[in-house]
């Protein structure tokens, strides 16, 4: 590859932004308000709400990476 090439094109921004992130962005607007109201809804517990969003199309992550993710997005408790 020549240097000119390799140059033309730089290497895409790195972004902050999670698989968990990216699904709960291309949910349906009613959807993802949805899932937005149960992710600070200490009702749910970790666990429970983790199988139910996973049984709905969620990507499988750790039950730690989604309570970190769960904190993130206003969980407090």
């Amino acid at each position: 590859m020549s240097l000119v090439n390799r140059l033309a094109a730089p290497p895409a921004p790195k972004t902050n932004q999670t698989i968990l992130d990216r699904w709960l962005d291309e949910l349906p607007a009613v959807d993802r308000e949805a899932v937005s109201k149960a992710l600070i809804d200490p009702a749910w517990r970790h666990i429970d709400l983790l199988a139910a969003l996973i049984e709905e199309g969620m990507p499988e992550v750790a039950d730690t990476t989604f309570g970190v993710w769960r904190r993130r997005n206003g969980y407090t408790k």
